[in-house]
């Protein structure tokens, strides 16, 4: 069962029961509608209303409602679980006075999700028609819902990973027994994979001069002059960032953690960075970043920044791909790969891709690698970026599988740490349970 249950977007939900109230004379009194208790978690209900949202979700995920009375009573017992779970998570979350769940990330997500919605919809009033079937009486109803069920859902995200942060949770590693008997009853579901390509890489950027990095450094001091003297940030970014994703929103880069993409170097500053100050510029391999902090949680910030790029020459992309070129010949003829990509290899990128889809992988890529077999080091492969840079990669090709059916192989490691990942989940929960008055009233 999915401990974390996500939030669907076009969600019909059932009405309640109603009953009728006695008439007096001859007057057409309305129906009431009754929501009763189908469970409590210390004390916190769980209407039947929710346990019906749940159902709905559950057949808008693709899921079957059966028609067997019997059947349908055991997947509601398996929702209900659910929504227990998900209420003794949300309550642990709250007790635990390290867990904080900010207005603004909730708000984020319900933006996000609202926004997703509103685009599978031709016209605002489609949307709005759909959302009145659904029992929301406007838009701002449907938002106070998703607020709701995203406050729980960060709750739960929140209290997991502080707890196997400080060791309270951990893996619970299964037997390879177990491993093949949870593969082999579920083995249709896995379906097939498709072709794929494993393969090393060493990827070889084209390198600014030290004139162009001297001028990229003048510049981002005077950038961040100005903006200690006053200047705005986001009129700054849109008029000097060179980095064309975030260059147009004013540098925003949301929130993140550590290990989401960004550099290495980036990151030391910004989660040392006080909110509102702006650094000194931060040299990566895609420039000078002036960085500014505007929130700070204990394993996020949210920052912008802006990009001054050194200007990459024609000669510098030569020289590059001369290096890669070089390369691909000492491969070939028998060098170390480890002493090669030690001494040439781009820090920010994979060393190592396994199992890469044919069919997904980028065009330059897939020219190269269309007809590679085992063994074979194919290159340079040269890419081109929206900032200016270019890269040269040289790719060594470890394996060639062709399309078939997922093995046990295929996915043993992977569900090994999804199980441990569950099963030790599982057992906070049952502490939890424990722990808690649970009354079920299905």
């Amino acid at each position: 069962m999915n401990l974390i249950r996500s939030i669907s977007t076009g969600i019909l939900l059932s009405s309640v029961c109603v009953v009728p109230m006695v008439a007096q004379e001859v007057e057409e009194v309305p129906r009431i509608p009754v929501d009763r208790i189908v469970a409590i978690v210390g004390d916190t209900p769980i209407p039947l209303s929710v346990l019906q949202q749940q159902l709905n979700v559950y057949q808008q995920q693709g899921g079957e409602i059966p028609t067997d009375p019997e059947a349908l009573r055991v997947l509601e017992e398996d929702l209900l679980q659910g929504l227990i779970d998900q209420e003794l998570l949300v309550q642990a979350a709250e007790r635990d006075t390290m867990v904080q769940v900010t207005e603004e990330e909730i708000q984020a997500a319900v933006d996000e999700i609202v926004n997703n919605v509103r685009g599978s919809y031709l016209s605002l009033a489609d949307m709005q028609r759909e959302l009145e079937q659904s029992g929301f009486d406007d838009l701002d109803a449907y938002r106070i819902w998703v607020s709701e069920q995203q406050r729980k859902e960060l709750l739960q995200n929140a209290i997991l990973q502080a707890k196997q942060t400080m060791g309270e949770i951990t893996p619970r590693y299964p037997t390879d027994a177990e491993l093949l008997d949870f593969y082999e009853e579920r083995s249709e579901q896995f379906g097939m994979r498709p072709a794929t390509v494993s393969f090393r890489q060493v990827v070889v950027a084209a390198q600014p001069d030290t004139s162009a990095l001297a001028a990229a450094l003048v510049e981002a001091d005077s950038v961040r002059d100005q903006l200690l003297n006053g200047a705005d940030f986001a009129e700054m970014a849109r008029q000097h960032s060179d980095d064309p994703t975030t260059k147009e929103t004013g540098g925003d880069l949301g929130w993140f953690r550590r290990g989401q993409g960004m550099a290495r170097e980036f990151e030391n500053v910004a989660f040392r960075l006080q909110p509102g100050f702006i650094s000194f510029p931060v040299y990566t391999q895609f420039g000078f970043h002036l960085i500014e902090v505007q929130r700070a949680e204990p394993a996020s910030v949210q920052a912008r920044h802006i990009l001054i790029a050194p200007t990459i020459t024609e000669e510098n992309r030569e020289a590059a791909q001369a290096l890669a070129d070089s390369i691909v010949n000492l491969l070939r003829a028998g060098a170390s790969y480890d002493s090669l990509a030690d001494l040439y290899h781009e820090p920010d990128n994979d060393r190592v891709l396994n199992d890469i889809p044919r069919e997904s992988m980028p065009p330059h890529y897939a020219d190269v690698l269309g007809a590679a077999l085992a063994g074979d080091v194919a290159g340079p492969v040269k890419a081109d970026f929206r900032n200016g840079r270019t890269t040269f990669t040289v790719v060594i090709v470890v394996e060639v599988r062709p399309e078939g059916p997922v093995t046990f192989d295929d996915v043993k490691d992977q569900l090994r740490s999804t199980l441990a990942q569950q099963g030790g989940i599982e057992r906070y929960l049952q502490s939890l349970r424990d722990a808690t008055y649970i009354d079920i009233r299905l």
